[in-house]
């Protein structure tokens, strides 16, 4: 097995807060090299939008979003699976945060793993 997959992927955002301080959205800054060839959205249509504007605009094109939305927390880590079925793939999706307010989300790809532990 490969590691990492050409599948695997990631999105780094910047965290955006109003006058008061307060945490309001994030900002896509960046997306790995293998983004477009694995989901094939252009980085460029993406790339210095919200992360709410995403959503609203069509809550799929990046597959996991809407969860990560609801649960966006600045200084925080998470993960969970999820099977894109656009994809018709498995992830393991593992959320970073860090002091300086950027987040990344990294996309492991897990097909593997998981079409072996069906077989048991």
């Amino acid at each position: 097995m490969e590691y990492p997959s050409k599948n695997d992927f990631f999105l780094r955002f910047k965290a955006l807060f109003n006058e008061k301080g307060q945490f309001v959205d994030y900002i896509l800054i960046n997306v790995s090299d293998n983004f477009k060839e694995t989901v094939n959205i252009k980085p460029e249509l993406l790339i210095g939008r919200r992360v709410s504007e995403i959503i609203l605009e069509n809550e799929n094109i990046i597959f996991g979003i809407k969860d990560f939305y609801y649960h966006m927390i600045p200084k925080t880590r998470r993960k969970f699976e999820n099977h894109i079925k656009e994809l018709d793939r498995w992830y393991l999706i593992n959320i970073f945060s860090d002091d300086k307010d950027y987040l990344t989300l990294f996309y492991s790809d897990i097909t593997k793993i998981k079409s072996v532990t069906k077989k048991f």
